[in-house]
This record gives C-alpha cells, sequence and structure tokens, in this order.
C-alpha cells in the first residue's frame, strides 16, 4: 500500500506549524537538537553483562551514573532544545563484569505530562509558554548532574530542587528539600563536598520568587555530614546570569557569574530566559564559607567570557584563593543570542577554550578588575579532579579535549553532535611553580567518535591520581554508545576496557562514580536507626503562594505525590 504521504503530498504530516505543535501526532521536530545522537531514545531498561573488549579492572567496584536527558514527549516548540527532558544511567562495574540501568527521573514535570501523554511545559525555563494545565507544577527535569548523598542519588538541576533516587534500583523517592531545611525554588547541580569535614558546600541563584522572576538573589548553605544546615547567606549578584558551577576552597566559595543574562521582560513576550552578553564582563564572587553577611562577598571582575565547568579550588601560602576552570572567549550557548539578534551556529567553532587560573585576594575590594595569572591552551571543558583533593592544592585534572588538527569523518557522522570533544586529556600542574603549566597526556578517540565528561575512580588507598577514569564514548558513525575506562595517568597508552552498549543514549552533562562500600554502608545505615531518605512533604512556597491567591481554584499539579490544593 503506497505511503499516505505519497498519495496526498498536499497534506502535511508534519506536526508544527510556525514553530508550535499541532495536533496528537507523536513526531519529534526535524531539527539538529533532535537528530544524530541526540535523536530522542525514549528508553528504560537494564543490560546484564556488558560485552566488554580488553579487562576490567578487577579492582573497580562501584557505579558509574551520569545523567542522559531523553525527551519523553514531541516538544511543545519546534525549535526546543537538549536541555529540557530527563533521564539517569547507571553503570554497576564489579569483578571485572558490568551492568547497565537507565531510568527517567520521576519529577513533578514528568508525572504531568504522563498523565498528559504529551508535553505540557514550553521554552527553556520559560513558564509563560507552558499550558495552563501545570500553573503551579514544579517544571524542572533534575537533568544536570547526580551525586551521592548520605544513602541517595540527588538528580538535579539549577532551575529546581533536587530530586532523590535510590542508588541501587535508581526509583525516584521524591523531590528532596534536606528534611525542611531548604526550601528555594532552586537549587544547584554542582554541589561541591569538603572530603575532610564531610560537608555539602551549595548554593542557588534566581531564589527570591518562583525560579522564574529573573533576579539576582543568590544563597549559598552548608550541609554537614549529619544532614544538619549549618550555614546560609544570602545576598545579591552584580547583575541577573548564570551561575552553573561552583569552587570552594578550605574558607571560601568561589562562584563564577557567567554574563548570560535573564530577562522577565523577555520571558513574558514568550522569548528565551537567556541573553549573551558581550559586552558585559565575567564576575567571581568570593564567599566566606563560614560566618559570612552580604557585604563580605567580594566581587571581583575580567573582561568578557564564557565560563566552562571548574577544576580546583584552594587556598595557596599567601592565603590567596587559586581558581582554575575553563573560559571560553565568547558564547557557548550560541542558542541564546545577544538581545535581538539570531543564533550564530557556527560560532562554538570559533571559540577558543583555555584553562585559566585565576587568583582572588580576600583582601581585596569588590569591583577589583583582574586578568588570569595563567592560561593553558588546553582548547577543552568537562575539568575533573581527584575528588579527594578538594578544597587542596591538586597536581592532577581531566578533561575532553577538542583538537581540530585530528582527522575526522565527516561523510560517515555529520556534525559532530555536542562538539568535536575528539580526545581525552589529562594534566599536571608543576609542583613546584602554580605559575607554571605541567605536563599533557592525550589519547585521540578517533576519526569518527567523541567523548562525554569523565569521571575519576580512585585506587583504594592510592595518593592523588591514581587510579582509572571512566567516560561514555559517541560512536557517531553506529550511533551507538560505549563506555571507556584507561588508567587515569596513562590514558596516552589506550583504554584498559571497552564497555560495549548496544544502543544509543543522548548527549548527557555530567556524572560521578560512587564506591560500592559506600553505597553498603549509607544502606545499612538507612536501614537502622537513620531510617529511609525522607521526601519533601510540603509544596515550595511559591506554589502555596499560587493556591492562596486563586483560592477555591484546584491547581492541577503534584508536588511529590500530592496534589497542591487550597
Amino acid at each position: 500500500m503506497a505511503h499516505l504521504e505519497a498519495l496526498a503530498p498536499e497534506i502535511s504530516l508534519y506536526p508544527y506549524s510556525n514553530g508550535k505543535r499541532v495536533g496528537d501526532r507523536v513526531k519529534f521536530p526535524d531539527t539538529a537538537a533532535f537528530s544524530s545522537m541526540n535523536k530522542a531514545a525514549r528508553f528504560e531498561g537494564d543490560i546484564f553483562n556488558l560485552e566488554v573488549t580488553g579487562e576490567i579492572p578487577r579492582d573497580i567496584n562501584g557505579t558509574f551514573y551520569r545523567v542522559q536527558p531523553d525527551h519523553r514527549f514531541p516538544p511543545i516548540f519546534e525549535d526546543d532544545i537538549h536541555f529540557v527532558s530527563e533521564g539517569v544511567t547507571a553503570i554497576r562495574i564489579a569483578d571485572g563484569h558490568a551492568d547497565f540501568k537507565q531510568r527517567y527521573v520521576r519529577t513533578d514535570k514528568f508525572l504531568a505530562e504522563e498523565k498528559a501523554r504529551k508535553a505540557l511545559f514550553g521554552r527553556y525555563r520559560n513558564p509563560y509558554t507552558d499550558n495552563e494545565s501545570v500553573k503551579g507544577v514544579i517544571r524542572t527535569v533534575s537533568n544536570t548532574n547526580v551525586t551521592f548523598w548520605r544513602g541517595m542519588l540527588l538528580a538535579s538541576k539549577e532551575d529546581g530542587p533536587p530530586f532523590a533516587m535510590d542508588p541501587v534500583t535508581l526509583e525516584t523517592i521524591g523531590r528532596y528539600d534536606f528534611e525542611g531545611q531548604i526550601k528555594t525554588p532552586t537549587f544547584t547541580a554542582h554541589p561541591k563536598f569538603d572530603p575532610d569535614t564531610g560537608e555539602m558546600l551549595c548554593f542557588a541563584y534566581e531564589t527570591g520568587s518562583n525560579g522564574s522572576d529573573c533576579g539576582a538573589d543568590v544563597v549559598t548553605w552548608t550541609i554537614n555530614a549529619d544532614g544538619i544546615k549549618t550555614e546560609e547567606l544570602c545576598f545579591t549578584a552584580p547583575f541577573a546570569g548564570m551561575i552553573h558551577d561552583c569552587g570552594v576552597s578550605k574558607n571560601y566559595m568561589v562562584l563564577p557569574l557567567t554574563p548570560i543574562k535573564m530577562s522577565l521582560d523577555r520571558l513574558k513576550k514568550g522569548g528565551n530566559k537567556f541573553a549573551w552578553d558581550p559586552k558585559e564582563d565575567q564576575v567571581y564572587g568570593l564567599v566566606p564559607r563560614r560566618g559570612g553577611k552580604p557585604e563580605d562577598v567580594i566581587w571581583f571582575r575580567a573582561d568578557n567570557g564564557f565560563h566552562g565547568h571548574v577544576a580546583g579550588c584552594y587556598e595557596n601560602e599567601e592565603g590567596n584563593v587559586i581558581f582554575d576552570l575553563t573560559v571560553a572567549d565568547g558564547n557557548v550557548f550560541f542558542w541564546f543570542p545577544p538581545e535581538g539578534e539570531p543564533p550564530d551556529f557556527n560560532q562554538r567553532t570559533r571559540l577558543s577554550s583555555p584553562t585559566c587560573r585565576w587568583i582572588l585576594d580576600p583582601k581585596a575590594k569588590s569591583g577589583t578588575r583582574i586578568k588570569p595569572s595563567l592560561q593553558w591552551t588546553t582548547n577543552g571543558e568537562f575539568s575533573r579532579i581527584d575528588d579527594r583533593v578538594v578544597t587542596k592544592k591538586y597536581k592532577h585534572f581531566w578533561q575532553l579535549r577538542v583538537d581540530p588538527t585530528q582527522p575526522y569523518d565527516f561523510a560517515k557522522c555529520g556534525p559532530p553532535a555536542g562538539g568535536l570533544f575528539n580526545c581525552m586529556a589529562h594534566y599536571t600542574w608543576d609542583p613546584e611553580d602554580e605559575s607554571k603549566t605541567g605536563e599533557e597526556d592525550v589519547w585521540f578517540a578517533g576519526p569518527t567518535a567523541t567523548y562525554q565528561e569523565p569521571v575519576f575512580i580512585p585506587k583504594n588507598g592510592g595518593a592523588e591520581g591514581e587510579g582509572y577514569l571512566a567516560a561514555l564514548k559517541n560512536n557517531l558513525d553506529e550511533l551507538r554508545n560505549d563506555v571507556v575506562i584507561w588508567d587515569a595517568q596513562k590514558l596516552a597508552a589506550g583504554p584498559l576496557a571497552t564497555l560495549h552498549l548496544p544502543l544509543r543514549l543522548r548527549l548527557g552533562f555530567h556524572g560521578n562514580f560512587v564506591d560500592q562500600r559506600d553505597i553498603e554502608e549509607w544502606q545499612q545505615r538507612r536501614a537502622g536507626d537513620l531510617g529511609p531518605v525522607k521526601p519533601a512533604n510540603e509544596p515550595l512556597p511559591w506554589q502555596t503562594e499560587i493556591v492562596s491567591n486563586n483560592a477555591g481554584n484546584k491547581t492541577n499539579g503534584d508536588s511529590n505525590g500530592h496534589d497542591v490544593k487550597s
């Protein structure tokens, strides 16, 4: 039988008209955001005993967790971006074998859309474009990072609260508010953990209202090893921009404020939340970890740049804070162009992204202008270190690297989805002089592959940097993923093992490795006097306010399994 489109070419079955979804046909947009490795997989499941090339080191015993955001339903808007979906992957490794598990995070957004069997939430972080039925529903997708905390996984995205998951089953436990201690509308996807104290250092921006007011309000917290909030500091940033990652030293937290700015007026008009400002400075906030007041926060300014992810942060002998991260010389998020300008889809290929070392003097005044004390032309992103040396002077870091001099098979692969991160790199700082770079150790993925962010797996009892590196590999010609494992200090020697997935995962962002001993220790504690993880049992303040303002009208929403009602 002839295909319907061949019989009636005048009838378009493409479910988008003037950029917006029409009808009920389940069909994703024909755009770059939904093609190649980013084509929606819509998959949950388990794979037991993955096929392996090489040999998995027998001393690896734990789970490699990653967020792999995956749209479940075609979006409302045709030009939707990759950031609006949820999903978590777990690769359990033990005794030289590996198993795979993939689950969606059952966020409030997920549950609302599952019930409706369609997308209900509109543009990225713009509630003014949502279906009216989900007014008052927390719209985060918890898709940026997954971290282990006191026996649970926290799946998080900076536009909303985290959601707790079981680290073994990946079942969603519910929205987590630290047992009623943190009720801001937003929460970072990049908390840091002090290896000496067991504290979580965390923050949030755009905290003043419902997480969509485009305000400059910021909060930092310290949660101690017993789960108790011991520090909270509220203050205002110099402008309403993005604060994605952070660094922590023994006495300070550093917040990089990126000049990609929010606008409530733009949101209300149905536009993008963010717009790149090429005339604005990049800014660094130096925040005391203990006993600080708003006036104690020091803001350092530098020439325009786009912050990548943090490598290390520590205090040197002079008491200055050393802060290392990648900084691009232009707008990495090209889909959020300057106000009034169209996206420049080729901009990313022109950018340089060195690893920059900044020296922040706690005695300086706010507004002090600074320049990098060192720029290492790593041309990469997604830096990782040995987490056992967070807050301390460190030697080793790893990073995805872009090397345009290496061959790339465009005919087989097309444009490299997510960027041409075709190398995995290991760098070492000069141990004698923090003003000098050190050695480089690089492995090329090949002409048809790229990598995703690595994780470091420490050897039991090993020194800093002794262990393994693991990362997802994107086989662009096959549209399939592998997990690659190297000796962390011998990347150029090639992989020790490659774990073959018989499927494709959408490109993910961040993840972490958790030792099985930590998982089992917390299982025992949770089974004992500590008790199970307690999800939030009350709506967030902004949800309660909506109910108060609409007394008598039921708000169709869910907050951890209960409706937000008057």
